[in-house]
């Protein structure tokens, strides 16, 4: 009987470890699909229909190893990326590297903005109004709340996205079919498509889109585009369903990525930054945040601008980052002076650097398909 209550404690102790880690876990990986996300992916299914996901499972590989290492470096360290650059390489390199991720993410910011935009219109909003308020009521709230009350709003607004798996049902695919064509390579793909990355709610947006819009010949540039072309095909009920994930995806882009941006730069540069300190102390932590929403607010209020071809160039400036960031991945990751015990070595660290090959492949691979119009 001792034995198993000391084990039952001792699970009791690990489960309430892996719940302490799971929210911002959830937090973490669902944000990657976010306005400009739901975009690449309604786009990739219009074209493709399901061959459009036969990237899902390299993908996610490549996705859970960099999770896995960067998670394993902050665990070990209590520090982030940005502070272990700026210690291990200078103010100079940490300045290079925040002006090209600072210029990146604030191009995913003018995504989520633009994606906010489109699902205002599809609810038939003022949408100049409500985005205006809807921006700045998220300021509002990220500065007054703390990193726990802001969690749970974050995870209760990962439930929407559940909107996206209902529209799937909605539009009645064949599921056998599904997941048969999702690991078959597209045959009229070009060498720039290579950019589109997937998991499984994408995988639910490319049903929904095959068995409406592929499977009518429809192509598309965008989400918005997308929900308004489902209508006469699986219903009103469907555009709806997209809409409100489309509308929660770009609320959680637009709190998640300029807060990356904001820690990234008080870790890098020693200011002190964080959601648990008020304004005064983390001024500008928050005066960051504030600016990368107020500037593509601004972007997104005039029509005139190409919201397609700007975010377009923010994605491509996202792959060109990869690379250097899997550099100081493999640099910390194997340092046993850093790492201790748990630094990567053997076939981990064999791994680490296979993906780190593979992904500037692909990024190559997708620059080259782009300059020169390869395909």
């Amino acid at each position: 009987m001792g034995k198993l209550q000391k084990f039952f404690q001792k699970f009791k102790y690990r489960l309430i470890i892996f719940l302490a880690v799971l929210g911002p876990g959830i937090i973490t990986a669902v944000a990657d699909n976010d306005a400009g996300g739901v975009a690449t992916y309604t786009v990739a299914a219009s074209f493709f229909g399901m061959a459009s996901q036969y990237m899902v499972i390299p993908i996610t590989i490549l996705l859970a190893t960099t999770q896995e290492v960067g998670a394993r470096i902050a665990i070990v360290t209590n520090r982030g990326l940005g502070s272990l650059i700026r210690e291990r390489y200078g103010v100079k390199i940490s300045l290079f590297v925040f002006i090209f991720y600072f210029i990146a993410n604030q191009g995913v910011v003018l995504q989520n903005v633009s994606g906010l935009k489109s699902a205002l219109q599809l609810f038939n909003l003022p949408w100049q109004l409500f985005l205006i308020l809807i921006c700045f009521a998220l300021i509002f709230i990220v500065i007054k709340f703390n990193y726990k009350r802001l969690q749970r709003i974050f995870l209760f607004m990962i439930l929407f996205y559940i909107a996206y798996i209902i529209s799937a049902i909605l539009t009645k695919p064949n599921w056998g079919e599904a997941i048969q064509e999702s690991f078959i390579f597209p045959k009229k793909i070009n060498v720039a498509d290579f950019t589109y990355w997937f998991n499984f709610l994408s995988w639910m947006m490319a049903i929904a889109v095959t068995y409406t819009l592929f499977a009518n010949h429809i192509k598309v540039a965008d989400g918005y585009s997308a929900a308004l072309s489902m209508t006469p095909i699986a219903g009103h009920l469907a555009t709806v369903l997209f809409s409100v994930g489309l509308f929660s995806a770009s609320i959680l882009g637009l709190t998640i990525v300029p807060l990356a941006t904001a820690y990234v730069f008080s870790e890098m540069f020693g200011f002190e930054g964080s959601l648990d300190a008020d304004f005064k102390k983390g001024r500008l932590f928050y005066m960051f945040f504030i600016v990368q929403i107020v500037v593509a607010l601004i972007i997104t209020l005039f029509p005139q601008t190409s919201l397609f071809g700007l975010t377009l160039y923010a994605d491509f400036l996202n792959a060109a980052l990869l690379p250097i960031i899997f550099y100081f991945l493999i640099s910390f990751s194997e340092s046993t002076e850093i790492m201790g015990k748990y630094a990567s070595h053997g076939l981990a660290s064999w791994f680490l650097r296979l993906s780190a090959i593979v992904i500037t492949i692909a990024v190559v691979v997708t620059f080259a398909g782009k300059i020169f119009h390869l395909g």
